[in-house]
């Protein structure tokens, strides 16, 4: 068992450690804030790919018997991955709400790692045709759009503590608005629904011609089933064009909704109130592209990015200025990136130092698979920064057509929705590691992936030969001192944070070694760089309990 210098931590460097298939780390810190949304390394020897190549897949269309195609986002719970079933053919009526499940602890390409289910009556409501889903550490959430005829407001909720096939783990709420929903939003209490479209009473009719202002967001600490557990906020009042958007991010205080039409970014303080309109701010991102038309964010702890949907034109807003000052706004023509059709995505996601745009479609409308991804550690405005990818042919199939994604804290998933001949359910992924065997993390990403929400906060992963494990605490860490510690050993992966075991996941592998150095605050790039002090530093090969991280913490010695 190691306990870092002062110094080897002031470094920020230390050398790799010989491991058997047992490991601690512990951290003791002093954290500057809570930084829930921001990627933040407390130890780890985690060091991330510089090539873009590392692609995969795996068709899903048919599991469980079932037609498993069109998928409109998806999230993860820690060791789930779920994906947001909207429809599965160019028919309006093709709704569908079979939900797509796959284990991260099982192989990627083995089908019993897949497993789905068709909640379309689980309920005495018709739950169908969801556009992204959120996850609050319990429960999975997923954003209601339409069920084929008309729009609706039908919010659908899983319990991950219960059968995913037990009708009784599936419940749903409506708040009884023929409006549509796109994208979701969670900032540690209260999900957020952005507004898409809004209908009318004529049931066969759905033409998008009348967008809609009607925020939903729902209490978490609350009965989900109570209609007081649920607000809403019109913010047509704030502007005739603070309407239609796609998708949000979460910056640790302000909420940000994507304008997918018309323009208008919208900021909601979370320290004010709801229903005051005071609490919003909207800034007109038309000045750069007319209209707007924007799908998702990417937040890398300091700039957010709005995700180009049918052009090229990625916007940039530094959240540490001024978010009226045009100053903090930029942007940069990413057509054409490594010669590439790099115009149209459809959310994003970020490793820590890359930030990844999924590909959708082009401005002419035509699909493709041309990733974007652009290095955050370089000048937004240097194309040496900036690289892209094809990945339209992966595993002997075609590849094309992703919505939003979902990140597990090594591989990025891309939700499958259709190419141009038709709709399928054909995952791709991308592993975003070059090397590594383990990362402690103060926080993360959550809304990572465009149409998806968490709060992850304390988490813990290891890289095995089956794979990575990780552990969240999803629940963020308040400002001031905490002791963090992940433990590896005989089939168990813990994360103890302030002196108690916040999570445990059961699974097997042998930890994959790495001569990589480790890195103290940060990742070896350094790149997820913690705000904040750290005290002191415990590495070693063996699984040691609450109380001997506690001591070997304070004083150096583990006593085991």
């Amino acid at each position: 068992m190691i306990h870092l210098s002062q110094q080897q931590i002031t470094t920020g460097r230390v050398p790799p450690i010989e491991l058997s298939d047992q490991l601690t780390v512990a951290v003791r810190f002093r954290s500057t804030g809570s930084g829930a949304e921001r990627s933040q390394a407390l130890v780890a020897q985690w060091t991330l790919a510089s090539d873009f190549d590392a692609f995969s897949s795996y068709d899903a269309t048919h599991t469980d018997g079932l037609v498993c195609a069109g998928y409109m986002g998806g999230v993860f719970d820690g060791r789930y991955i779920y994906f947001s079933p909207n429809r599965d053919s160019r028919l309006r009526d093709s709704v569908h709400g079979r939900v797509l499940r796959y284990d991260t602890l099982g192989e990627f390409d083995d089908p019993s790692s897949y497993t789905a289910f068709d909640v379309e009556h689980v309920t005495h409501l018709r739950t169908v045709n969801y556009y992204g889903a959120a996850f609050d550490g319990r429960y999975v959430y997923f954003s209601p759009q339409d069920e084929g005829h008309q729009y609706h407001s039908r919010v659908l909720r899983y319990d991950t503590r219960s059968g995913f096939k037990d009708r009784a783990s599936w419940q749903s709420y409506d708040m009884g608005m023929i409006h549509s929903h796109q994208g979701v939003a969670f900032d540690g209490r209260f999900v957020y629904f952005p507004p898409g479209y809004e209908g009318t009473s004529n049931y066969e009719s759905i033409l998008e011609d009348k967008h809609s202002g009607q925020f939903m967001r729902y209490d978490t600490h609350s009965e989900f089933a109570n209609p007081d557990s649920w607000q809403r906020f019109d913010s047509k009042p704030l502007s005739e064009r603070a309407t239609n958007f796609d998708g949000a991010a979460v910056d640790g205080r302000y909420v940000y909704f994507v304008p997918l039409s018309n323009g208008l970014v919208l900021r909601f303080d979370t320290r004010g109130r709801f229903e005051d309109s005071g609490s919003w701010h909207s800034y007109d991102v038309s000045r750069f592209r007319k209209d707007g038309w924007f799908v998702g964010a990417v937040f890398d702890g300091c700039y957010l990015y709005l995700v180009a949907y049918s052009h090229g034109v990625i916007v940039r807003c530094d959240t540490n200025g001024d978010f009226s000052d045009d100053e903090s706004w930029s942007t940069r023509d990413v057509s054409g990136t490594a010669g590439l059709d790099t115009g149209g995505f459809d959310g994003g996601l970020f490793d820590g130092r890359y930030a990844y745009f999924m590909p959708w479609n082009n401005p002419q409308g035509k699909h493709h698979s041309n990733f974007l991804r652009f290095d955050t550690l370089g000048d937004f405005d240097d194309a040496a920064n900036w690289t892209a990818c094809d990945a339209g042919h992966v595993g002997g199939m075609k590849t094309i057509g992703y919505n939003g994604g979902v990140f597990d804290g090594r591989f990025l998933y891309g939700a499958p929705v259709c190419d141009d001949d038709e709709f399928h359910g054909r995952i791709l992924r991308y592993d975003t590691l070059a090397e590594g065997t383990f990362a402690l993390r103060h926080s993360d990403y959550g809304h990572n992936g465009g149409l998806c929400a968490a709060v992850p906060g304390p988490s813990f992963i290891v890289n095995t030969d089956r794979g990575p494990i990780s552990a969240a605490a999803h629940q963020a860490l308040g400002p001031g001192a905490h002791e963090v510690a992940g433990v590896y050993s005989q089939g168990a992966l813990r994360l103890i944070v302030d002196g108690a075991v916040v999570t445990e996941i059961v699974g097997s592998g042998a930890l994959q070694r790495s001569e990589a150095e480790i890195a103290i605050g940060q990742f070896a790039d350094s790149a997820a760089r913690f705000e904040g002090s750290i005290e002191a530093v415990v590495i070693g090969d063996g699984a040691l309990d609450v109380e001997q991280i506690s001591r070997a913490l304070r004083s150096g010695d583990a006593g085991a």
